[in-house]
């Protein structure tokens, strides 16, 4: 139920850009995926500062060297 819920949010979130809806839309949408998404973390009890690491991490190096690490970690 989770994980369609987040498709479901998400879906919404992408017919923002696509429908061309204004600021206050996409916040309310980004919002919306954000709280299931955290609701997804908790029941996984991943803390929102490892995903914060991984974010910094993968805004420090180049998109070529993030998406090589990404297959050597695989």
């Amino acid at each position: 139920m989770l994980c369609s819920k987040i498709r479901e949010e998400t879906d919404e979130l992408c017919r923002t850009l696509e429908e061309n809806e204004d600021k206050l839309r996409t916040a309310s949408e980004l919002a919306d995926v954000l709280y299931h998404a955290m609701v997804l973390l908790a029941v996984k009890d991943v803390r929102i500062e490892e995903v914060l690491q991984l974010l910094r991490h993968r805004f420090s190096q180049s998109s070529i060297e993030e998406k090589k690490s990404r297959k050597s970690n695989s």
